[in-house]
């Protein structure tokens, strides 16, 4: 499991990185502010940026009830694959919110839907896993908060490989 932790964090991060395209047809976010399809956030989850707020919406079919968008964050890529059963879905987002608030958002978010936050490992404050086990693999989310230079605007990653059968439930 930390082997998966671990590759979603680095593939997140060279995610963000890279401007966010993995040259899949399902990665469907661009910087020019012109998705090719984007999906409304599910009900109770109105916290998505509006489009004046946000150059680049949320990629086809992003599951928003699993990974919310912060109240006021600006997004800057978002990507889901659907492989094998499995759902992989990254967040990539600009906020202003303060760094202590960010962890308490997806808490609250995560622990929701049956996710545990993991023990942080010593010396990274900036990243929380969260793990959710029944019948299966277990499933995981990563986030990782980069705080922004002289108090500018902090970058946060959001990354989750989940069962798909789990997110499309109505």
């Amino acid at each position: 499991m930390k082997k998966t932790l671990s590759m979603l964090s680095a593939a997140a991060l060279l995610l963000a990185a890279a401007g966010c395209s993995n040259g899949s047809a399902e990665s469907t976010a661009t910087p020019s502010g012109t998705a090719s399809a984007a999906s409304s956030p599910a009900p109770g989850t109105s916290d998505s940026p509006s489009p004046s707020a946000s150059p680049v919406a949320l990629a086809a079919d992003f599951p928003a009830t699993l990974i919310p968008v912060m109240d006021g964050a600006e997004i800057l890529a978002s990507t889901v694959d659907r492989a094998n059963g499995t759902l992989t879905a990254v967040l990539v987002q600009s906020t202003e919110a303060p760094a202590e608030g960010i962890f308490p958002f997806y808490d609250a978010k995560l622990t929701a839907q049956g996710f545990a936050a993991a023990q942080t490992a010593p010396g990274s404050p900036s990243s929380r896993d969260y793990v959710r086990t029944g019948p299966g693999d277990p499933e995981t989310v990563n986030i990782t908060v980069i705080a922004g230079k002289d108090g500018g605007p902090a970058t946060v990653t959001v990354g989750a490989t989940v069962l798909t059968e789990k997110t499309e439930q109505p």
